[in-house]
């Protein structure tokens, strides 16, 4: 009876180790099957990446937003770039910001030729200084690509080399991922167009159709929504090599339980150590801090520049809110109402704001995803046995703890979801002067910030036009 019961014993256990077996050769065919077919995806994926990128290059160079020359390699069967300082884009720039002041030539006689019936004074002198305001911010942000040239090629750099650097080490490509970016890269381009497209036929709706108008009106929006969009692009790269560093973290830790029908019930973690494990844990770590210095090498390039921008596009929002409110309350009956200038006013507003929303939601998810990293690495410091893993993640906790990233304009504000509450930072100087607190609530103080400059510019609109019509009737007398 013991031999049988032998016998059968050893049986079960070929046939389950058979069967463990086959279970392993399937999973084995199943993943080489799968990394295969991700293979063929991040190929094609990468080609249409290469093309749209290299089509953003040549509009952004043609806008003057990228004054660097490019060369096209090879590097492992993979198309890339290569980025070097041009003294034709800085050449190139120079010439633009030169057209941009001649250009005030034209365009502030055309304001100063308005006639006052038709524009108060007040309304006249404002957008002449919108439209200095607007060249000015135009000629930064073309002599800041200048100066800074050198700067933005070794992010390009950087960039491009740590993203081998993931693809080639930890064999990361998820295509996921890389056709999110390239369909966000598609989605906000056509976006944009199309306000760009429906500003231009709502301006023609409204009349106005001289076109040294459609110019001075447009293109420095035109321009500082290009240059936040780019930002927002290059925040999205770092976002995703964030976001591909911390899955490579994730990856060390595996979880093992005493029996298979407790694994619901029962789990430990603990991380696969091995000195191939520490290699790449120190490299991780390499990679972060390189990706780190990259943010702060961004935000320091584009602060300026995102400052006169800022400053720019909040007093056009004051100034465009006025004309919304003057046509509403320029007339009791609803359907005496100018929709189509009405109209006209929302589609300026949305493709102001449009850029802003982009970037500031883009550098909150960033920093969230920089924040996890820290998050992973305790977790992984409770899980690790060894004394050299856990003087490592120990080491890498210390430069998390000690390293705070903030993109913020030149140190004025931070560009995250907080400005969309805390843009009356903006206006300081105004908002010393006449003391407007708002109060400790700040979840809408963009809105209260707007409201506040609206008011005291339709009460100073008001004044100016009882004083014009005065100077009329003394003049009639």
């Amino acid at each position: 009876m013991s031999s049988i019961k032998n016998s059968t014993f050893m049986n079960v256990n070929k046939i389950s180790n058979s069967i463990r077996n086959i279970n392993k050769e399937n999973s084995i065919a199943d993943r080489n099957s799968e990394h295969k077919v991700n293979k063929i995806k991040s190929k094609i994926l990468h080609q249409d990446l290469f093309w749209t990128f290299r089509i953003l290059i040549m509009f952004f160079k043609l806008i003057g937003l990228t004054t660097f020359a490019h060369q096209i390699v090879v590097y492992k069967k993979r198309t890339s770039y290569i980025f070097q300082y041009s003294k034709l884009g800085f050449v190139y720039n120079v010439v633009l910001s030169s057209l941009m002041i001649a250009s005030n030539y034209m365009s502030i006689p055309v304001r100063l030729n308005w006639n006052n019936k038709v524009k108060p004074n007040l309304i006249i002198g404002i957008a002449v200084l919108q439209t200095v305001l607007g060249t000015l911010v135009m000629c930064v942000i073309l002599i800041s690509y200048c100066i800074n040239q050198k700067s933005l090629v070794r992010i390009a750099n950087q960039l491009i080399t740590i993203e081998h650097e993931i693809n080639h080490l930890y064999d990361l490509y998820h295509p996921l991922q890389r056709e999110r970016i390239f369909c966000t890269v598609i989605i906000v381009c056509i976006l944009k167009i199309c306000f760009l497209i429906l500003l231009l036929f709502a301006q023609i709706l409204t009349g106005h159709t001289d076109t040294i108008s459609l110019v001075i009106d447009i293109l420095p929006v035109f321009l500082v929504g290009w240059l936040l969009i780019q930002y927002f692009l290059l925040v999205m790269v770092i976002q995703t090599d964030f976001y591909d560093v911390n899955r490579a973290i994730q990856s060390f830790t595996t979880i093992n339980a005493p029996d298979l029908r407790l694994q619901s019930l029962y789990q430990t973690r603990c991380i696969v150590i091995n000195i191939s494990t520490v290699h790449q844990l120190l490299q991780l770590r390499d990679i972060h801090c390189h990706l780190c210095e990259i943010s702060e090498d961004v935000s320091n390039f584009y602060s300026l520049p995102v400052l006169f921008s800022f400053v720019f596009l909040f007093l056009s929002l004051v100034y465009n809110g006025h004309r919304f409110l003057w046509i509403l309350l320029g007339t009791d009956d609803i359907l005496k109402l100018n929709y189509s200038k009405i109209i006209y006013e929302i589609v300026w507003s949305i493709f102001r704001i449009y850029p802003i929303f982009l970037l500031t939601n883009r550098i909150t998810r960033t920093l969230i995803e920089m924040k996890k990293t820290s998050n992973i690495v305790h977790d992984h410091l409770n899980c690790a046995i060894e004394k050299e893993t856990k003087a490592e993640l120990k080491k890498f906790s210390l430069q998390l703890l000690h390293r705070k990233i903030q993109f913020t304009a030149n140190g004025y504000f931070t560009l995250d979801n907080t400005f969309l509450h805390s843009m009356k930072k903006t206006g300081n100087i105004v908002h010393d002067l006449l003391n407007c607190a708002i109060g400790k609530e700040t979840k809408a103080e963009l809105i209260g910030t707007v409201v506040t400059y609206l008011v005291i510019f339709v009460q100073f609109q008001n004044v100016s036009s009882h004083s014009s019509i005065r100077q009329q009737c003394n003049n009639t007398e």
